[in-house]
């Protein structure tokens, strides 16, 4: 049984849609105004949910960060639960577009290879995103959960086909597909625990599970060249 939200979340998802003027034209699909503010939101309540966690931080708090007035949100989230659904989403949205163009790279191996770096650097240029939604997977409410299961079996499909692809063309060993997509989610998504980008260089961890699942087809594709990293005396 999910854990009923405190008194003063209770309700939020009762909270009525703003009023529309008389004779004012509905829009079609949200301006790219309230893209923007409701993506401010949703990348502030990620940070305020990663330290305080989901359960003690409450929409007050995610107000204070923006300096808003509560009420405000409710123009773009209908409640904390609705907020949390919306960080899973944009996770999952933003990594899915991006994967559309990845999976038709004709090249078994590369395309693996493409994906995995992908991952990894997803997880860690958005740190809060990643660690609510890895950490607070289970405080979704149910009825979000079929739209992001969707989602998530799309996400899985992807790296499966991708793994299948690699085994068929001999890029990597035989085995189970299915085992060998779940070995690189769960080598990678550690990350988001202990990665420091001040203390790690997360191009010489992603060559570490290339060459783990790829071996010597590692390497095909160079990653772009970034900043000195920090020095690599504290791997601890």
């Amino acid at each position: 049984m999910k854990k009923v939200e405190s008194a003063t979340e209770v309700g939020e998802d009762e909270a009525p849609p703003p009023r529309r003027r008389p004779g004012r034209p509905r829009l079609e699909a949200p301006s790219a105004d309230y893209v923007a503010r409701q993506e401010e939101i949703v990348a502030k309540a990620a940070e305020v949910f990663r330290e305080k966690g989901y359960d003690a931080g409450t929409l007050d708090d995610v107000a204070e960060a923006l300096d808003f007035r509560r009420a405000s949100l409710y123009y773009y989230v209908r409640s904390k639960s609705h907020l949390l659904y919306l960080i899973f989403e944009r996770a999952l949205e933003q990594s899915l577009r991006q994967l559309e163009e990845y999976a038709t790279i004709e090249d078994p191996a590369l395309r693996l290879e493409t994906l995995i770096r992908h991952r990894i650097n997803r997880i860690a240029d958005e740190p809060n995103g990643f660690t609510v939604f890895f950490d607070q997977r289970g405080r979704l409410d149910t009825r979000y959960e079929s739209d992001i299961v969707d989602k998530e079996r799309i996400y899985f499909k992807v790296y499966r086909e991708a793994v299948a692809s690699a085994i068929t063309a001999g890029a990597i060993e035989d085995v189970d597909p299915v085992y060998a997509t779940q070995a690189i989610f769960g080598m990678t998504n550690w990350l988001y625990k202990w990665y420091k980008p001040e203390r790690h260089n997360v191009d010489e961890f992603t060559d570490v599970c290339l060459k783990l699942v790829l071996g010597q087809q590692a390497g095909r594709r160079k990653p772009a060249a970034k900043a000195a990293p920090a020095k690599r005396a504290a791997h601890r």
